[in-house]
């Protein structure tokens, strides 16, 4: 999945953060396809977490100092988000790399990514403008 024009937020660090899950998530599905996941899952997935301990840090204190209306819905969804995350951490922990289970997690993070940018991340461009 590709960043869109239409993803833009309005604060130019969160959209350059999201950037750069577009790009990680990207380059792991081409190593993934490749063959190639066992060697960088492990990465993937410490990128993913420190990724979104940093990135929902930042988003959030950004919506609740703008007083933006879904500043809560937000902080909610990133929970969920951090469970799957975590719940896909303790699965590889316990079971190993699997290239269909590494799959439907890229497929999760685009679906999610979509949803949630274009339904809450946009609406900051409310509250800054």
């Amino acid at each position: 999945m590709k960043w869109q024009p239409e993803f833009a937020t309005g604060d130019a660090k969160i959209d350059e953060q999201h950037k750069m899950l577009f790009t990680t998530s990207d380059q792991f599905r081409q190593t993934l396809e490749a063959g190639e996941g066992k060697k960088t899952y492990d990465l993937f997935l410490d990128f993913l977490t420190a990724y979104c301990e940093m990135h929902f840090s930042v988003e959030e204190k950004c919506m609740f100092a703008h007083k933006c209306p879904v500043a809560s819905q937000n902080h909610h969804e990133h929970g969920l988000f951090l469970r799957i995350i975590e719940k896909e951490n303790a699965r590889f922990r316990e079971d190993g790399f699997d290239a269909g289970f590494a799959t439907k997690l890229l497929d999760t993070i685009d679906s999610w990514m979509e949803s949630h940018i274009c339904r809450i991340d946009i609406r900051l461009k409310e509250v800054l403008v």
